[in-house]
């Protein structure tokens, strides 16, 4: 057994079975980050490829330099341009190798093994810098092995310009009709529904959402998030909106347990228990859920989970797409409440905060994952489960690690850390949860202890 905790300490032995179930989840909808991606793996993410404009350039740099860093904001298909821009190289294999994204220039220079004539990719790169004169070299070194990597990362360019390329959306138009073909439309949408999607394009944020917008098109799938979308155009009222936006967090609980909570918000937000039933809510075996709409009602109970998060996500959406301060201020108050409730409580909400960071990351971050990662024992392992669930997203796993590493290089939040490394991140990046859990074991700080038992939870490499 662990010594009893001091005031915002961790009990490991009391939270090990629950983060044991949240890794256990992960694992059934993500693998590991790093390893192979195989050429067949990669030609079925191409499918739906558009190359943007300066693609040909981007080649052309590769093929002469063998290093490549793409720069530009998240969601912009970095990702997939990687990919593509690899297999245009002449390569001895076909498989790609994913390298880590907290791997360092020195360590990229220095410390990691190129076969000769091989791919390498390391996106969403978390390095605090970058040194012009390390990728210099590291492209000298790929070269002499005629191997190539390719690096995807945010923010502005650095004085590296000799191996970094900016990089910028496709036309969104093109990308929806190139999905159309590669999908294949459904018998049955009219060409007025085509035409008002092929319009909607344009507006959407991000490659990613004209790609899912298409797969509307082709897919026997209702398009649940439409239905979501339209009644939040009736402009309900708002004690209506906040029935719907706490089930976002606190979902799938017992109805006795969830009404007290919705009530709690009500209050904070001067509003009366909306009458009669919600539209998009339902009990199921005294569970307050959401409705399941369309044809996606008589999902198979093994996709139920992956339909009721979707729906989650998409109100979540909504409500950030559409309301402001009034609305969050005390939604955000009532949020990191709810780590008061206990775990059964607790575990769900990080998971809808997850999700709520998938829309708004910055001020998740800043004004709940952050205060809770410097807060009491429940606040603290809802901020490490936090992260493990968004350890589910692509986008956000990096994220995710990058969080934890910040917090393990500080005496307030390494404990914090510690169980965000032995949860979700020790799901995705393996090696690099367990490399600094021992460095975190190995010193002296407040968390050295609970690092040394987190390192029994973490998968050998």
């Amino acid at each position: 057994m662990t010594d009893t905790p001091e005031p915002g300490g961790i009990d490991l032995d009391d939270i090990t079975p629950r983060l044991k179930a949240v890794n256990d989840h992960l694992r059934t909808v993500a693998a590991p980050v790093t390893g192979d991606l195989k050429r067949r793996e990669a030609d079925a993410l191409l499918r739906s490829y558009l190359e943007p404009g300066g693609f040909s350039e981007a080649v052309r740099k590769l093929a002469i330099r063998h290093l490549l860093v793409l720069v530009g904001d998240d969601d912009t298909g970095r990702r997939l341009g990687a990919i593509a821009l690899l297999s245009r190289m002449s390569l001895a294999e076909s498989r790609i190798t994913v390298l880590s994204p907290a791997t360092t220039a020195s360590e990229l220079l220095t410390a990691t093994e190129y076969g000769p004539g091989r791919a390498y990719l390391l996106y969403d790169w978390i390095t605090a810098s970058t040194d012009r004169i390390e990728l210099v070299n590291l492209s000298r070194k790929l070269a002499e092995l005629g191997s190539y990597l390719v690096v995807t990362r945010d923010g502005p360019l650095s004085q590296a310009i000799e191996v970094e390329q900016p990089w910028a959306v496709p036309d969104p138009r093109e990308l929806f009709d190139l999905c159309l073909s590669a999908f294949g439309l459904r018998a049955g949408r009219s060409s007025e529904e085509l035409a008002h999607a092929r319009d909607l394009a344009p507006t959407l944020p991000t490659p990613a959402a004209v790609v899912r917008l298409a797969g509307r098109l082709t897919s026997d799938d209702a398009p649940e998030n439409e239905e979501v979308a339209a009644w939040f155009d009736t402009k309900p009222p708002m004690r209506e909106v906040l029935a719907a936006a706490a089930p976002a967090f606190a979902h799938g609980l017992q109805e006795t347990v969830f009404e007290p909570l919705l009530a709690r918000l009500e209050g904070l937000c001067g509003e009366q228990p909306p009458s009669g039933p919600h539209p998009l809510l339902t009990v199921s075996d005294g569970l307050v859920v959401f409705r399941a709409p369309g044809q996606r009602a008589q999902v198979p109970a093994e996709l139920r989970a992956q339909v009721l998060a979707e729906l989650r996500a998409q109100v979540l959406a909504e409500l950030v797409a559409r309301y402001g301060y009034w609305v969050w201020q005390p939604l955000r108050e009532w949020i990191r409440s709810l780590a008061r409730e206990g775990p059964e409580v607790g575990v769900r909400v990080a998971e809808g905060v997850a999700l709520l960071a998938a829309c708004s990351f910055d001020e998740t971050r800043q004004e709940i994952v952050e205060v809770w990662a410097r807060g009491g024992a429940g606040e603290r392992e809802m901020a490490g489960h936090v992260l493990s669930y968004m350890c589910a997203d692509d986008t956000l796993a990096p994220k995710a690690l990058r969080l934890a590493l910040n917090w393990a290089a500080a005496d307030d939040t390494a404990t914090t850390a510690a169980l965000a490394l032995a949860g979700g991140l020790s799901v995705r990046y393996p090696e690099d949860a367990a490399k600094h859990l021992r460095l975190l074991a190995a010193g002296d700080g407040p968390a050295a202890p609970m690092a040394e038992q987190a390192l029994a939870l973490v998968p050998a490499p």
